[in-house]
Formats: structure tokens, sequence, C-alpha cells
């Protein structure tokens, strides 16, 4: 007796393709389901935590410095303006100079004014308390006055003390830039430095590429120099011939200073 096996194997095909097609069908309604829950929930928190991304690298340039929305190469200082939500880019070789001014007051001025706060906060609590438990007495007002003018004017004088970083230079055009770093109040009560260190690593980072390559322009000559560690103005000397001084004329350019460029 021959049995025909096609049919068998014809219908266990057509079930796992049934199968096959209806597991299908439910993980595409399970992420239809899923879906704009997720797209909502993305999209909120996109919107609530907005960050721009990180300034990108070119080829050939060497990161000095990059942290938050600032990036320093050897070519150029790049960053996003946080007030104008610009992305700004200036290039070292075009710099001119660059200048640091950190304000921080001394620590006895920031705790004395701190002190002198407290103290008059306390002072004004005790006499409205006073004020407030004794009802002879009369012409409390007269205290009130002073106290609170004192408390007025250390917040004053303690919000003028507030530190300040800056870091502005100019351009060959006579253009300015400038980033300025103010801390917080609660980093203030805190003692919190962060700030000061960030600016100092700037600061160092931008001066290490103002003094780069940039500011030797058309210097093709001296590649081998600047590898070495030596600068043009550090060349060992050579006794010289005549047939040497004609073969240096036609091979060695002539060193050019960097002020005849922004002449």
């Amino acid at each position: 007796m021959r049995v025909d096996l096609s049919p068998l194997l014809f219908l266990k095909a057509a079930s796992r393709k049934n199968k096959a097609a209806a597991e299908k069908e439910a993980n595409q309604t399970t992420e239809l389901s899923e879906t704009p829950t997720k797209t909502r929930r993305a999209k909120f928190t996109d919107w609530l935590l907005a960050k721009p991304e990180p300034i990108k690298l070119f080829p050939n340039e060497t990161e000095l410095f990059r942290k938050g929305l600032i990036l320093v190469t050897d070519t150029r200082l790049a960053y996003i303006d946080p007030f104008d939500r610009t992305l700004k880019t200036y290039m070292f070789e075009h710099m001119i100079s660059l200048h640091k001014q950190f304000y921080r007051t001394t620590n006895f001025n920031r705790r004395l004014c701190k002190a002198l706060i407290i103290i008059s906060l306390l002072a004004l609590l005790v006499v409205i308390a006073i004020d407030l438990l004794d009802k002879n007495t009369r012409g409390f007002i007269l205290v009130y006055l002073p106290l609170i003018a004192s408390i007025f004017i250390g917040i004053k004088v303690w919000n003028d003390m507030k530190p300040r970083y800056v870091l502005h230079w100019r351009m060959r055009d006579m253009t300015y830039g400038e980033i300025a770093q103010e801390p917080m109040f609660r980093e203030r009560m805190m003692g919190n430095t962060d700030r000061e260190t960030f600016m100092n690593e700037l600061a160092e980072a931008m001066n290490e590429g103002l003094s780069r390559k940039s500011w030797w322009p058309g210097n093709t000559g001296s590649s081998h120099q600047l590898q070495n560690g030596l600068t043009p103005m550090q060349q060992p000397e050579l006794p010289i011939t005549d047939t040497d001084t004609s073969e240096a004329t036609s091979t060695r350019p002539a060193l050019k200073l960097v002020t005849e460029n922004y002449q």
C-alpha cells in the first residue's frame, strides 16, 4: 500500500504560514498599541530636556578642550551661545589677543557679609517675638527700620560681591568675543568653585590653541623643526659659505614676523 505524503506536507506548510501570519499580526497590533505612548513620552522628554547636539570635530583637528557646549581645537574655538542660541566659531589664526578677567572676593569678606546678614535676621526675629508677646512695648518701629535697612544693605553688598569670570578676545577685524560665567545662588551658598575651574581650563586651552601653528602663516620650511620642539628663532647656526648662501636664498623661505600680517 502506497501512502501519498504530499497533502500532509502541504497542510503542514500551510499551518506554519498561518501561525507565522497570526504571530506577525499580533506583534503589529502590540507595536501599534505601544507606539503612541512611547512616542508621546519621548516627545515630552525631548521637550523637557532639550539639548543641542555636541559640536563635531573636523578631520586634521586636535581636540584641546571639550565641555558642555564649548569646543577648543588647535585651530578654532566653537561654542553655542545660550543667549541667542547661535553656534559661534572663532579661528585662532585671526585672533589677536585673549584677556582673562576673574573677580572673586576674599574668604574673610564673604564670611563677614554672611555673618552680618544672619545676625540682623536673628535680631529682627527676636524683636518681632518680643513685640508680639509683650503688650507694654511701644515704639519698636524705631528698631525695625534700622534692622530692615541693614538687612537690605547686607544683601545688596553680598550681591555686588558675586564672583564673575570673563574671557574676552579681539579679532583681526577689531571685533570682540566673550564668554562669561557667574555662579548661581546655591553654588555661592555652598562655596562651589566648579565654574572657576571650568573657566581656568578653558583659558589654558585657548592659550594653547592661540600659541600653535596658526601664528606662523606661510611657515612651510620649519615643520621638522616644530616637530623636534624648535621654533624658527631657535635654529642652530651653521657656518655659511658662498655656495651655501646662494642655496639658502633659493631654498629657505625668509622668516616673516607675525605682526606684519596684521598691519
